[in-house]
């Protein structure tokens, strides 16, 4: 009797404890599978597919003059004469500055004498060589003074020249750098001049597009500083190699009348003979990061997961990237819920686009 009252409460704490153990058992089965159905993310998919991309390439820029000269002296000395202003218009050749030549035109008149001196010993010579009066030796050497003082005067009077400081191109002044009394030495740059008489403009085109472009090829120029205008160009000139950015530099030359368009000011080019793409399309939206370092997430339909893939894109119109590596036709990529998957991921393919 006594050890049926013992039995019996051990019985009933068995069973309390299983019935507890089977409770917890079946709340963690229903937490697991919470936590399951949470991790599953709804997400828009898109497949790659082949299309053609039409294309309509802008880029924007500065307008260039024709070309900027920085004039700098050639010679030493002192200006003492300034026939310059700011804005005016000069011709090539024209006598910018003079400079202190006095001491020059000395020079230049003894080099003068000293060859014609020179030149009469020449003659003199000669004459006395037919005769059989002068030696060989005699006339090589007059003959040496005599190329000396010629080329003593050429230096004499480039030397002179020098103190007359000339436009080298035709153009206007934009830069006013020395006056009357400052003292230059050579490489002084005394002003600048910018021909303004053709404009053109400097574009690094990418080289996914160059390839599209050819010289000669027609381009619209606008400018938000002159509203309802539009400008014409071609493409003058293609760079046969790219720069360290992987751009193409391409010259391109405006065609007159400029009316108000002036060097300096800020453009679009737009490029009108570009040629449609044809190549394996996904929506920008799909990629992740640049396009330089571009990855997406691809439905792997075996295992319904997100996978991470690395990609090389090509060109961007219109909201659509070409992918030239690390894609086939047909696979899908995520386009709405692919910044909050990581490769592995469970996923649910939905046709409406979620928020992210």
């Amino acid at each position: 009797m006594n050890q049926l009252k013992w039995i019996i409460p051990v019985l009933i704490g068995s069973g309390v404890v299983i019935a507890v153990l089977a409770h917890n058992k079946r709340t963690l089965q229903e937490r697991r599978s919470q936590n399951v159905l949470q991790t599953i993310i709804p997400v828009v998919a898109e497949p790659a597919r082949w299309d053609t991309l039409a294309r309509s390439l802008e880029m924007v820029g500065s307008i260039l003059p024709n070309n900027i000269v920085q004039v700098a002296s050639e010679a030493n000395g002192r200006i003492v004469a300034c026939n310059i202003e700011l804005g005016r218009s000069v011709r090539q050749g024209d006598v910018l500055y003079v400079l202190d030549d006095e001491l020059r035109r000395a020079q230049l008149m003894t080099a003068q004498a000293n060859f014609e001196k020179a030149k009469s010993d020449s003659a003199r010579y000669w004459f006395l060589k037919q005769q059989g009066s002068a030696t060989d030796a005699q006339w090589e050497q007059v003959l040496l003074q005599y190329r000396l003082a010629e080329a003593q005067l050429i230096q004499a009077r480039r030397a002179l020249s020098d103190t007359r400081i000339k436009a080298p191109i035709s153009g206007v002044i934009t830069a006013k750098r020395v006056d009357v009394g400052t003292m230059v030495n050579p490489g002084t740059v005394v002003c600048e001049i910018v021909d303004a008489s053709k404009l053109k403009m400097l574009l690094n085109v990418p080289e996914q597009d160059v390839f599209s472009l050819a010289i000669g090829d027609p381009v619209e120029v606008q400018s938000d500083a002159l509203p309802g205008s539009t400008f014409h160009g071609r493409i003058t000139a293609i760079a046969p190699k790219a720069s360290d950015a992987h751009t193409f530099p391409v010259e391109v030359t405006i065609t007159p009348p400029y009316g108000q368009l002036k060097a300096g000011m800020f453009t679009r080019v737009r490029f009108e003979g570009v040629k449609p793409l044809v190549g394996l399309v996904i929506p920008r939206d799909a990629v992740l990061g640049s396009l330089r370092d571009a990855r997406v997430f691809v439905v792997d339909s075996a295992t319904n997961t997100a996978r991470e893939r690395r990609i090389r894109c090509g060109a961007e119109r219109n909201g659509y990237v070409v992918v030239l590596e690390g894609l086939s036709a047909g696979e899908r990529v995520i386009v709405t819920g692919n910044n909050i998957v990581t490769d592995g991921t469970p996923i649910v393919l939905n046709t409406q686009k979620v928020q992210q």
